[in-house]
């Protein structure tokens, strides 16, 4: 098989993976979210929110980029490892130290005293994510992804599904959730470095470190910028509504990111990798891009109109009594996030092929124009930094465009159109669901069962549209995917022989006119 090839093949198996164990972690995540809010309170993890923003500024300076440039860099030798490991190491345990003795300054920005034990018993896990970030990043290089996926499930398994509500039951309130990312952390590390057996000697030679840092130096600023542009809603609303309302929008975000989160990062995991080695062909490059936009957006755009039309149900059936406020907030965030996570792509591309300077300016807009959203709609509470963040979301969408049609060559029509399946199922699945909504309002049933029962709508019509009627451009994509999947590939297994029919479905239905899109392969192949 040809290396172009391997490569397709390579992508697809280290996708399936990743998405296997996002859908179990999302299992376990949406459990744990539902028990530890009724043992908890929404102060309880408003306090953890504001650590939080404390411990992702720390994490920044504690890496540097160096395990993205790893990942990114064409060669790899065992000096850039031992240099990667030396630096991430000494770096988190100085960020550690610096955390631990700064904790207090952290009350001129919240007025919340509570928070400065939580982050001085927090900060060690950049210490610990430190010293397990070379072996990850090793992993991910050499797209193990089913090794990634052990290690997540099992991990979140033991420190959160376990220790975390253990903790919790028996009345350690807070330090319950300090306890569980701790937990985690140390397991991720340990089971990371049984995979990889990585050296652990240290390293000075500076010829080593310099093309490392001349590209990670980048990706950190870039991720800084990115880090304040998405704690900048955390940080106003913990400093001037208080940390109970913290909680409550804390919450309400959490149950439209973490469905959507989980379901894209499975995919930019691998993407990543796959788009670096492609680099330098801008060709293969554009078409890999566009495929993920129009399979990812095909299916968040529609999750994102179902959380927001089941907002009542979801809210009572997860987080319980006492969390009504988040209603009105998750349905103004189940349009932000779905954006933001579809752009996330051309911030991959950017990074793939060390463009970065375009992704830097593009920050730096969005960072300014949010927080004139914030200053004109602050006065409306929650609502207002919800809307804020849909708003800049639309701004971020338009400049990431504007970033691919100079860097990919590509024209606004068809950066426009990969976005056209998934308004269509969106605008699909909204109304069925507000339909069944309606019915259930007038049966009164309880919480769980209907919000089952509104997953199960939504999925059947999601999955007919993907499935049975998709748009051509869509199609197009579809048929690139399943084709690269089942070549080559014995079709004696039942789900082989699906995956043939499927794809003869697709040969026997109308195709996207070549014309449609000019010179252009279908989006999902990675190959020449």
């Amino acid at each position: 098989m040809s290396s172009a090839g391997n490569l397709t093949t390579k992508t697809l198996h280290s996708m399936s993976w990743s998405t296997a164990a996002t859908v179990v972690t999302a299992v376990l995540q949406i459990g744990y979210t539902a028990v530890m809010a009724r043992l908890l309170t929404p102060a309880t993890f408003g306090l953890v929110a504001l650590a939080g923003v404390v411990l992702r500024f720390g994490s920044y300076f504690s890496q540097i980029g160096l395990e993205q440039a790893l990942v990114q860099k064409a060669e790899m030798s065992e000096e850039d490892v031992r240099a990667a490991f030396t630096s991430a190491a000494l770096l988190g345990a100085l960020c550690t130290l610096a955390l631990a003795l700064g904790a207090p300054l952290a009350t001129q920005v919240f007025h919340e005293p509570a928070v400065v034990p939580l982050v001085r018993v927090m900060s060690f896990g950049l210490l610990v994510s430190g010293l397990s970030a070379t072996a990850l990043t090793i992993l991910r290089r050499r797209m193990d992804f089913r090794t990634l996926a052990i290690i997540e499930t099992v991990s979140y398994t033991v420190a959160y599904a376990g220790l975390g509500i253990v903790l919790a039951w028996r009345g350690y309130g807070v330090w319950s959730l300090v306890g569980a990312s701790l937990g985690q952390g140390v397991l991720v590390g340990m089971l990371a470095y049984g995979a990889t057996r990585h050296s652990l000697r240290l390293y000075f030679n500076w010829a080593h470190y310099k093309p490392l840092l001349a590209y990670g130096t980048r990706i950190t600023f870039t991720s800084f910028l990115e880090f304040i542009t998405s704690s900048l809603d955390t940080l106003l609303i913990g400093r001037f509504l208080g940390a109970a309302l913290l909680g409550i929008y804390n919450r309400a975000a959490m149950l439209i990111t973490l469905p959507l989160y989980l379901l894209t990062r499975s995919v930019s995991q691998v993407v990543f990798p796959a788009f670096s080695q492609i680099q330098a062909d801008v060709a293969k490059l554009r078409n890999a891009y566009l495929g993920s936009v129009t399979l990812v957006a095909a299916v968040v755009l529609p999750l994102g109109a179902g959380v927001a039309v089941a907002a009542p149900v979801l809210v009572r059936a997860l987080l319980g009594p006492g969390w009504e406020a988040a209603v009105p907030v998750l349905r103004i965030l189940s349009v932000a996030v779905p954006l933001s996570l579809i752009t996330m792509f051309a911030g991959i591309v950017c990074d793939a092929r060390a463009a970065l300077r375009g992704k830097i300016n593009v920050n730096l807009l969005t960072l300014a124009s949010l927080g004139g959203f914030f200053w004109l709609l602050h006065g409306y509470g929650l609502m207002g930094f919800a809307a804020a963040l849909v708003l800049n979301e639309v701004v971020r969408t338009v400049l990431f465009m504007r970033l691919m049609h100079h860097e990919l060559d590509l024209n606004y029509q068809r950066l426009g159109a990969a976005y056209g399946p998934g308004l269509l199922h969106g605008a699909a699945v909204g109304l069925v669901l507000w339909g069944l909504n309606l019915g259930l309002e007038n049966w009164a049933w309880p919480a769980p069962a209907a919000l089952a029962l509104l997953m199960l709508g939504g999925a059947i019509v999601l999955g007919v549209l993907m499935l049975a009627w998709p748009r051509p451009l869509l199609r197009r994509e579809l048929h690139g995917l399943l084709s690269r999947l089942t070549a080559g590939q014995s079709s004696s297994g039942k789900v082989a022989l699906v995956l043939a029919r499927y794809v003869r479905f697709l040969d026997r239905t109308a195709l996207l006119p070549a014309s449609y899109v000019p010179d252009l392969e279908p989006a999902s192949s990675l190959r020449p």
